[in-house]
């Protein structure tokens, strides 16, 4: 869950320093991390049931932890790309793919995804966490477009982002992470990086930029106070 900042910039603080405890320190940030990865691969299994084969980009791969779902879904012949800026949470992923049997058949790319080699189209997507750390519509609006360049007709894209500043569920989440033993020092950081963030304003504002990059029929997978996963299809 890393990922592409101002129009595609790596963002910073994802580095060897953090890397190694990334999904951890994600764990805590985010009430039902591993949930939201298992309806993600749940929602593109479900959407592609029956394919024997079937190709799924993943923008922002991080650790890899959001590929070990497919694990349960005895998918042999589906394969992988992982598009991930951090050169350091890469070589995590690297290696828990490898221990997991799924390296064979994931193709790692280090950089942003507009510096992908073009090849045939995808039959699914995922980005999580990535969006809301992209700065500005016009620039989010571009990375969705980017990604359905890449993808099949009526292929399902499975994202998730914060999305909204509502002060009260902000209250919760931070109650929370001091439960958790986030320092109010931390806190505060989180607070202005937040701020600087400029999450997605509500539902509406994004499905209307799903609207503009060919994406339709959004529906909600997985909600952690302001943390939503959707599903939607691309039409062209």
């Amino acid at each position: 869950m890393t990922h592409d900042h101002s129009a595609h910039a790596p963002v910073h603080g994802f580095g060897a320093d953090r890397a190694p405890h990334y999904d951890a320190q994600a764990a805590v940030s985010l009430a039902g991390y591993q949930a939201a990865y298992e309806l993600g691969v749940s929602a593109l299994a479900a959407h592609l049931d029956g394919q024997e084969t079937a190709s799924l980009l993943h923008v922002g791969l991080g650790t890899g932890a959001e590929l070990m779902p497919y694990l349960r879904f005895n998918v042999p012949g589906w394969r992988f790309t992982g598009v991930e800026p951090s050169g350091a949470m890469l070589e995590v992923a690297r290696k828990r793919l490898e221990a997991e049997g799924l390296l064979a058949r994931t193709e790692l790319h280090e950089g942003e995804l507009r510096t992908l080699p073009q090849g045939p189209p995808f039959d699914g997507v995922q980005l999580m966490g990535v969006l809301h750390h992209v700065e500005g519509e016009e620039a989010r609006i571009e990375l969705l477009r980017e990604v359905t360049r890449r993808l099949k007709p009526g292929a399902p894209l499975v994202l998730g982002c914060r999305i909204g500043q509502d002060p009260e569920l902000t209250n919760i989440e931070f109650r929370r992470l001091r439960a958790y033993g986030v320092t109010r020092e931390k806190l505060e950081a989180r607070s202005q990086a937040m701020t600087k963030m400029q999450p997605i304003g509500s539902d509406a504002a994004l499905f209307a930029m799903f609207a503009q990059a060919g994406l339709v029929q959004p529906k909600t997978l997985f909600v952690s106070l302001q943390y939503k996963v959707v599903l939607a299809r691309f039409a062209p």
